[in-house]
C-alpha cells in the first residue's frame, strides 16, 4: 500500500480501534475479578501465622502470608469464593468471601488446634497443658520446611528454651550437615557439609552478618556473638537457588529476629 493520505487515516483508525478493544477487554477484566486480603491468626497463643497456604477452591489461586501473617489473593473471580487457610498442627479452615469486580475484600483467619477426624468422639479425661511453647515452634518449622522451594532445615528457638551463654551455633551442630568449628572454647565458625566456613553466608533477615573479631580478611562470620534469645527461627538451606549469594557453595544460614508484629499482645520471657 502507497504511503498516501488516506493510508495514514486508514492506519490511524486501525490503530485507534485495536487499542479501543484492547482498552475494553482490560475493563472487563478489573470488572470481572477483585481481591482478598486479611491475616492469619493461631488463637491458642495470639501470634499471626507466617507461610500459611492460602487458597481459593475450584481455581488455581493459591498464595502464602508473610512473616506478619499477612496475605493478598489477586484476580479472584467476582462473586461467592471460597478461601481456604491451611497451617501445619492445626485445623483447616474454610470460609466465603464475597467478591465484587474490581474491588478489595477483607477477611481474617483465627485458626485452632485440631480437634481429631470429622464424625468421631474423642473424650479424654481433664488435664492441664502447662506450656505449649515448643509444640508451637515445632509446628512453625515442619510448616516452613513443607512449603519451601528447595532443600531447607529449620528450627524455632522456642523449641530449645534457655541456651548456655545464648550462643546460637550451641543449637546449630544439631542440625544436619553443619559442623561448628571451635576457637577459644567458643563455637564459632559453621561449616554445611564438610565446605569452609568461607563459603557459608551468614544472614540475618536475608542481611548480610558481619563478623565483629578478627584481623583477616576471608568471609568466615563468627556466630558467637548472636543470641538465639533474640532470634525467632534459623534456617539452614542446603541447595543454592537464584537469590542465593555467589559465595554459598553448600548453602546458607539465615536467622529471623523476633518481631513485635508476630504477636497481637505483648509478651514477657
Amino acid at each position: 500500500m502507497k504511503n498516501t493520505p488516506r493510508a495514514k487515516r486508514y492506519s490511524r483508525g486501525l490503530f485507534l480501534a485495536l487499542l479501543t478493544l484492547a482498552s475494553a477487554a482490560w475493563l472487563h477484566a478489573q470488572s470481572v475479578t477483585g481481591t482478598i486480603e486479611g491475616r492469619v491468626l493461631n488463637a491458642t497463643n495470639g501470634e499471626y501465622l507466617p507461610n500459611a497456604r492460602i487458597t481459593v477452591d475450584d481455581t488455581l489461586l493459591e498464595t502464602f502470608t508473610d512473616s506478619g501473617g499477612n496475605f493478598r489473593l489477586s484476580a479472584v473471580p467476582a462473586g461467592t469464593a471460597r478461601v481456604r487457610a491451611f497451617f501445619t498442627g492445626l485445623a483447616v479452615q474454610t470460609a466465603p468471601v464475597t467478591v465484587a469486580g474490581g474491588q478489595t475484600a477483607q477477611h481474617d483467619f483465627s485458626l485452632s488446634a485440631s480437634s481429631g477426624s470429622a464424625g468421631s468422639v474423642v473424650k479424654l479425661s481433664e488435664f492441664v497443658v502447662g506450656v505449649s511453647r515448643e509444640m508451637d515452634g515445632t509446628a512453625i518449622a515442619i510448616n516452613e520446611q513443607r512449603f519451601a522451594a528447595n532443600i531447607k532445615n529449620v528450627f524455632s528457638s522456642d523449641e530449645f528454651g534457655g541456651v548456655a551463654e545464648g550462643n546460637v551455633a550451641e543449637v546449630l551442630k544439631f542440625m544436619p550437615g553443619v559442623t561448628v568449628d571451635t576457637s577459644g572454647g567458643n563455637m564459632r565458625f559453621i561449616s554445611i557439609n564438610g565446605v569452609s566456613s568461607d563459603n557459608v553466608p551468614v544472614t540475618i533477615d536475608g542481611f548480610n552478618l558481619a563478623s565483629a573479631a578478627g584481623t583477616s580478611t576471608n568471609r568466615a562470620v563468627q556466630v558467637d556473638m548472636v543470641s538465639i534469645n533474640n532470634l525467632s527461627r534459623v534456617e539452614v538451606t542446603y541447595s543454592p537457588t537464584p537469590e542465593s549469594p555467589g559465595a554459598a557453595l553448600a548453602g546458607t544460614v539465615n536467622m529471623i529476629p523476633r518481631s513485635s508484629f508476630e504477636r497481637t499482645k505483648p509478651a514477657f520471657n
